[in-house]
């Protein structure tokens, strides 16, 4: 999101930036332009488009704002544990692995963290105090971010659930009920505050209705499971995706789950609360289909993980038992900064041609750039990508207004939602956008296989409408170093006259 690189090429951002676009051109979310996401996320996404229309500038500036709650949340947190120094060091040194694992930045899910670190210090400050009363305030805020994170990805609402229930349980057992009373009416109009502006903008546009088919039933069959026996197997076996990153995943966030509530809360609810969330966030996360950016909200155990580990080295020097030793931050310091460049490089645009010779780091300025030349010799270019990946960041790179509702293809088959390519192959047969980008990966030939031959590039390029209409003008192979290192090609066509 920086504007120390050209542009943000990752797949993700790019969608939400120009759904964005298009809401603020006038198209109608979900029922004149797709995506299958919480509708919340394309709000913030079009203040971004508002302050600058054809970079990530204005995202830049939101996701500033974002890591400055989360990081204050954080200090916060572990200011209740350790002296200030400490505690501004502790909070640095988390954003190593966090920078790592975003990838490019710009996600729902890096989002949904920042908000993730304001409700855990509320709940550890009020499951580490001797009252049990709980400042209604507070509970508004909870709504208001409840609210947020359920119009954005709304399995992941389960990191409030158990300390909100355990809070209101504890209130209760207490005798509390003013206090109960109050907390409950002040948690539903922060909720409302959030929900009723999307819920009425929906609405006012006759797209309510297929909001709830898009958001809710159709991402509800896409994460549909199998069997206990299959999805208990299942998260077994991912305990090993942990190992992506392995400090931060595995080791910080077991300790933070399973070790830290039980020494660090005094509240025997509010060790059960964290502990608990921190085992369904892991299922919630892991038992369905995964994308490697997916465990972004689960670092914040990992966070708890390391004020564990500071405070092990705390307890084992002598000397004081209120600083941390500057040896002992140094050997923090150390093992999470080489454990973490020792696993994949930080990053992947122009920042790294400024320190890397040519012959060792080979990429171009934007990887997609012959394309966007290419296109950018039509005046006002209209376009359809029938792929996803590095496509996506066209519309924005060539200040693209899509003109077609499903002017991307997300990550849903033919055979889940034959709908989608049905109407693409209209836009084709109708000659809607100036361009169609096909995107093609070079890798074994049972990728493919397991795919609907609809969804493959192979019949695409030999779609008679496609060939009918529209000329081959490029073929651009290159490799994608946001995804994985993926060797790609990306067919481009012109409509013919």
């Amino acid at each position: 999101m920086s504007p120390l690189y050209v542009t943000n090429e990752w797949a993700d951002p790019n969608v939400y930036f120009n759904v964005a676009k298009g809401m603020v051109n006038g198209k109608v979310l979900y029922t004149e332009i797709f995506d299958h996401k919480g509708p919340f996320i394309f709000f913030i996404y079009a203040i971004g488009y508002l302050i600058s229309n054809n970079t990530f500038l204005g995202m830049f500036f939101i996701e500033i704002i974002s890591w400055f709650f989360l990081a204050i949340s954080l200090y916060k947190i572990s200011k209740i544990y350790f002296s200030r120094n400490s505690s501004s060091i502790l909070t640095m040194l988390f954003f190593i692995p966090f920078v790592k694992i975003i990838k490019a930045g710009g996600s729902a899910e890096e989002f949904i963290l920042c908000l993730e670190g304001v409700s855990l210090y509320l709940f550890l400050q009020y499951f580490n105090k001797n009252s049990c009363l709980h400042k209604p305030k507070y509970m508004f805020i909870h709504g208001m971010i409840v609210s947020i994170v359920l119009l954005t990805k709304i399995n992941l609402i389960i990191f409030w659930f158990f300390p909100l229930l355990f809070i209101y349980i504890n209130i209760f057992l207490h005798k509390k009920f003013k206090n109960l009373i109050n907390n409950i009416l002040l948690f539903l109009i922060g909720s409302l505050i959030i929900a009723l502006p999307i819920i009425g903008y929906l609405y006012c546009n006759n797209a309510l209705e297929e909001a709830y088919n898009i958001y809710i039933k159709l991402n509800s069959a896409y994460a549909k499971i199998g069997s206990l026996k299959k999805t208990t197997i299942l998260l077994t076996l991912r305990i090993l995706y942990l190992f992506i990153e392995p400090l931060s995943l595995f080791i910080f966030a077991t300790i933070g789950i399973f070790i830290f509530p039980l020494k660090h809360i005094k509240n025997p609810l509010g060790k059960y609360s964290i502990l608990l969330t921190g085992i369904s966030l892991y299922i919630i996360i892991f038992m369905g289909k995964f994308q490697y950016y997916y465990p972004i909200p689960y670092l914040i155990f990992s966070f708890l993980g390391l004020l564990q580990i500071a405070n092990y080295l705390k307890e084992k020097n002598t000397n004081t038992n209120v600083y941390l030793s500057i040896k002992d931050m140094y050997l923090i310091t150390l093992i999470i900064v080489f454990a973490n460049i020792s696993v994949s490089k930080m990053s992947n645009t122009r920042v790294e041609e400024w320190f890397f010779p040519k012959d060792t780091y080979a990429s171009t300025t934007v990887m997609t750039n012959k394309l966007r030349v290419e296109i950018m010799k039509e005046k006002n270019p209209t376009l359809l990508n029938l792929g996803f990946g590095l496509a996506n960041n066209l519309f924005t790179t060539c200040n693209i207004v899509p003109n077609v509702k499903y002017f991307i293809t997300p990550n849903l088959s033919y055979s889940f939602y034959p709908q989608l390519r049905q109407e693409q192959f209209k836009y084709i047969k109708n000659k809607k956008t100036d361009f169609i980008i096909i995107q093609e990966y070079i890798t074994g030939s049972d990728y493919y296989k397991k795919q609907n031959p609809v969804d493959r590039p192979s019949y695409l390029k030999e779609l008679p409408i496609l060939n009918e209409n529209y000329k081959l003008i490029l073929a651009d192979t290159l490799t994608n170093y946001i995804d994985e290192n993926s060797d790609e090609i990306y067919y481009l066509y012109k409509k013919n006259p």
